[in-house]
């Protein structure tokens, strides 16, 4: 499996994709890469990147709250 989204850090580690929800009632879905951020001792351990825009993505630890 191949991330979808450039990512511009290559020291994080692709993981794999999510199917996530675009809106709250779940009718929008869209699949997601899924990082291991290469700084989580710092902060958020996950990297949700939606898109190849630089600022199109999410961090968090615990990207199962964003999973369908």
């Amino acid at each position: 499996m191949k991330p979808s989204f450039k990512h511009d850090c290559d020291k994080c580690k692709f993981v794999g994709k999510i199917f996530r929800s675009l809106n709250l009632e779940g009718t929008k879905k869209r699949a997601t890469d899924l990082y291991e951020s290469c700084d989580s001792d710092f902060g958020d351990k996950y990297i949700l990147r939606c898109s190849s825009k630089g600022s199109d993505y999410i961090t968090t630890n615990n990207f199962q709250q964003y999973m369908l």
